[in-house]
């Protein structure tokens, strides 16, 4: 007989041993929400699945976004030694007791959102169709992330006559924090970013908690076109940093053409302007280092940049995981 209960202290050592490692990003992003149940930002309510004999065999947890508060993330994996059909029951009934946790609570309602791993290398533990995991019913692909490692050099000398529209500048800048709001506005429209005053922009996403410590611009007539922010190695589950971004600088680029609605066409002069601005800017930041950069599908301007170094063998993908949207739990 199983039983569906609250995640009590101590399930978290429980679950490691019944669960499938993450190798991968997203899973390891997922498998962090899973904690005891809380009430004040970000809410949060996780369930286990207990055997009889008391030994774990799932966990489901739904929890608030405050940055992106028209979804809440969801995940629910099981014991990597069950099979398809114990899996899927096993988690439908995690699905459920979760819909009734959620109850009166701010997740109450809210679509959902997980990330599934994409490609070789990746577990497939964030998502839907592996044997331990699973994600809400009705997936649709809302955007894809991959994070690259670009070779030092790999742009050349490019923007180097343009050398007075190269600035560096504080992360506390109006001006840099004024367009990283625009720019995370604008791209995060399949998944929308709550409503944020620049000093809450700069707190969340600039600050010397976040571990942004540097950060440039390239400009264009006087307006910013790109910019970078540079942040410490994501650090693995063990407090490591992973070792394809070691000695690699990594970087959050933005470019402003691709936060624009209509975005400009391919063939435009502004976009082609913001291609050679954000070429510019990556060459001059990569100039003694690798650096790390993340692309979604929603960024065609710099997906476009990055595409043509991973096929010219100047940069080469990392990870990549697709970000999923369904329904809420109690629909």
């Amino acid at each position: 007989m199983m039983t569906i209960r609250p995640f009590a202290p101590g399930d978290d050592l429980a679950l490691n041993n019944i669960l499938s490692d993450p190798n991968d990003p997203a899973h390891h992003m997922l498998r962090s929400l899973v904690r005891e149940d809380s009430d004040s930002a970000p809410v949060t309510r996780t369930v286990v699945a207990e055997v009889a004999s008391g030994v774990l065999v799932g966990v489901a947890v739904c929890a608030q976004s405050p940055a992106h508060p028209q979804r809440a993330w969801f995940h629910t994996e099981v014991a990597r030694e069950l099979d398809g059909e114990e899996a899927a029951e096993v988690s439908a009934q995690l699905r459920e007791k979760l819909s009734h946790a959620v109850s009166g609570t701010v997740l109450e309602g809210l679509p959902l959102r997980t990330r599934v791993g994409v490609g070789a290398g990746s577990s497939g533990g964030a998502g839907v169709g592996s044997a331990g995991a699973g994600s809400a019913d009705g997936d649709t692909e809302l955007f894809r992330t991959r994070i690259v490692r670009v070779e030092t050099l790999a742009l050349g000398g490019l923007g180097a006559d343009r050398l007075d529209d190269f600035v560096v500048t504080a992360t506390g800048s109006v001006e840099l924090t004024r367009a990283f709001s625009e720019w995370y506005t604008g791209v995060n429209r399949a998944d929308p970013a709550a409503s944020m005053t620049l000093g809450e922009f700069n707190r969340r996403f600039l600050s010397e908690a976040t571990g942004a410590h540097g950060a440039a611009m390239f400009k264009r007539d006087g307006q910013v076109n790109a910019f970078a922010v540079s942040y410490p190695p994501e650090q693995s589950a063990e407090g490591d940093a992973p070792q394809e971004s070691s000695e690699a600088t990594e970087l959050t680029v933005g470019v402003m053409a691709d936060a624009v609605e209509p975005r400009p066409e391919r063939d435009s002069a502004e976009y082609q302007a913001a291609l050679g601005d954000a070429g510019a800017l990556i060459a001059r930041l990569s100039t003694d280092t690798d650096v790390v950069v993340e692309v979604t599908s929603e960024m065609p301007v710099l997906t476009e940049l990055i595409d043509g170094l991973v096929q010219a063998g100047k940069a080469h993908v990392l990870y990549e995981y697709a970000t999923l949207g369904s329904a809420p739990l109690n629909a």
